[in-house]
């Protein structure tokens, strides 16, 4: 996992400014670096250029929603390998099962408590994260 100065990268995909801007706080707040994009039709590109150790991400996105995203980013071999957290307000099952099926690592209704968000993170970065901190 990549690793930036002992902080775990992590990419926020999410269309409303103001939540993406809070669960950046949140994670840099915990000693995670993150940094948020509102654009889904530019996501992929940055994915694959910085390679974060996690995506954390909307499903309800203009123009690229994060299904396709989401498949887009576990398909492609460079990107495979990073984990990607479905953060969004749709509560269906039928999304939590496509989700997972497109190879999701985890499925978050909005809102939750912020630290079960930060709960899933470091879940899905152990034992890595254990080593570091």
């Amino acid at each position: 996992m990549k690793t930036n100065n002992g902080k775990y990268d992590i990419l926020i995909i999410e269309d409303n400014e103001e939540l993406a801007s809070l669960i950046q706080l949140l994670l840099l707040q915990n000693g995670f670096k993150a940094e948020f994009i509102t654009d889904s039709t530019k996501a992929f590109d940055r994915i694959r250029k910085e390679k974060p150790s996690i995506v954390i991400l909307d499903l309800i996105m203009p123009a690229i929603d994060g299904l396709r995203l989401c498949r887009k980013i576990k398909s492609t071999g460079e990107t495979a390998d990073t984990k990607v957290i479905i953060y969004t307000g749709k509560n269906y099952e039928s999304d939590r099962r496509k989700a997972f099926n497109l190879g999701a690592d985890a499925f978050m209704v909005k809102p939750t408590r912020a630290h079960l968000l930060l709960r899933k993170v470091k879940e899905l970065l152990e034992p890595a994260y254990e080593q570091i901190y």
